[in-house]
């Protein structure tokens, strides 16, 4: 009896790892994917920032010096969340216990997806602003 069991058990552990490989492996793959999609809108919010600041740089009003520092702010402090996130990742997730490494990517990628709104949000609310100061 004893030489049957321990061969299932063998087998039900060597499974499991391969199941912990294959989970982990499509969250990283998920991760990585939202970071991809988030870079594909860096150029974006560079041209955005600089029109900002083109039209930032210009004699205008003191309301319109602030709409357009708010709308610079928000495209600023999207692309720096990015940086930030992409400075503090680590795909290195060796000497980590499987459940770790599946929290840590759980983690990252509720970070990423913030940040993607985030950017989402301020190139829709920059792009607008900028339409309709004729800049676009």
């Amino acid at each position: 009896m004893k030489k049957i069991i321990l061969p299932i058990i063998a087998a039900f552990i060597i499974s499991g790892c391969a199941d912990n490989k294959a989970q982990e492996k499509a969250a990283l793959d998920s991760v990585l994917a939202i970071h991809e999609k988030v870079m594909g809108s860096d150029e974006s919010l560079l041209k955005n920032k600089t029109l900002l600041d083109s039209l930032l740089k210009k004699d205008t009003t003191a309301l319109l010096k602030d709409s357009v520092t708010r709308h610079l702010s928000e495209v600023i402090n999207a692309d720096s969340a990015m940086d930030n996130w992409m400075h503090n990742f680590d795909a290195d997730l060796t000497g980590k216990l499987p459940v770790e490494r599946m929290i840590y990517l759980r983690s990252q990628k509720k970070m990423i997806t913030k940040v993607d709104s985030q950017i989402n949000a301020a190139l829709l609310a920059s792009d607008r602003y900028l339409k309709n100061m004729k800049m676009k």
